[in-house]
């Protein structure tokens, strides 16, 4: 074996230009082998340290491919950036169904039931139905509002002998004053503000203006957390930026029950206060000419 490799490395080399003008001379290189091995080995490595500066340095190494082998970082981030997705993809999904059911409360339509929950829907709107039968009875607060309700209706009477008056004062309802904070703005329907602010710390009592079914509860990004109250004669309530929602959807809940605490959420927000509304067949209404202060 080095016998051969030893008269490898004898031979002399001869290296022949020849120029395509004839009248040139050829230039001849004379090299032996060991020379020839360390001028391919200057070569290629030069070419290396070339490669590697234009890959690093230049914008060459983003048009090349990736390589097929991943590091165990590389396959961690992955697999971190497609949970990433994956939770996402259902926050946008549950996003899509709370704009589908604010779409139908504001609209007046029915919300879309699931047909597995009939069974539970039934039982709620019996408990509902038995509530209303019996509001009043064992609470003083219903009681007051029942003897309210009767002594508003016979001034009514009194003050008008109109029919359609008449029709107008069985549709009326009590609501109470849902916090205990200032008002520091008024209902102004010519820029879109259909509610009362009502200004208070964070975290205050916030309670059920009149007895209802908890329609929405959620967090919306403008209005922060909010709750939908569902009450009889088509009124609905809604209370908006609440630092935490204290009733869920479907649940039935009386005059004064405490459905939140007061907050500073939404994009929306102005400061840390409650947002009340008060609708009636898709019509906004002034909530000041309607509440009833008790406390």
């Amino acid at each position: 074996m080095k016998n051969k490799l030893s008269k490898i490395f004898r031979f002399d080399y001869e290296l022949l230009l020849v120029p395509k003008d004839a009248t040139k001379n050829l230039k001849t290189y004379r090299f032996n082998s060991i020379r020839a091995l360390i001028f391919i080995l200057l070569i290629l490595i030069i070419s290396n340290l070339l490669l590697i500066v234009l890959i690093t340095y230049t914008p060459l190494g983003k048009i090349l491919p990736e390589s097929p082998y991943l590091s165990k970082e590389d396959y961690g981030q992955i697999i971190e950036l497609r949970e990433k997705v994956a939770v996402l993809s259902k926050e946008v999904e549950r996003v899509q169904k709370i704009n589908e059911r604010l779409q139908y409360i504001i609209e007046g339509k029915p919300i879309p039931i699931d047909p597995r929950d009939l069974d539970t829907n039934y039982q709620i709107e019996k408990r509902r139905r038995d509530s209303l039968r019996i509001l009043g009875k064992n609470n003083f607060s219903n009681n007051l509002y029942l003897i309210l309700m009767k002594a508003y209706q016979s001034l009514q009477g009194e003050n008008s002998g109109n029919t359609n008056h008449k029709k107008e004062k069985n549709d009326l309802l009590f609501f109470l004053k849902p916090a205990d904070g200032l008002v520091t703005r008024g209902f102004n329907k010519e820029i879109s503000h259909y509610g009362i602010d009502f200004s208070m710390p964070v975290g205050s009592v916030v309670r059920a203006s009149a007895s209802g079914i908890v329609i929405f509860a959620d967090y919306t990004i403008n209005d922060g957390y909010k709750i939908i109250l569902s009450h009889s004669k088509g009124y609905i309530t809604i209370y908006k930026h609440l630092s935490q929602i204290l009733k869920k959807e479907r649940d039935y809940v009386k005059q004064g029950d405490i459905i939140g605490l007061s907050g500073n959420t939404g994009k929306l927000t102005t400061g840390p206060h409650l947002h009340f509304e008060i609708w009636k067949y898709q019509t906004p209404l002034d909530p000041q000419k309607i509440l009833v202060d008790l406390r």
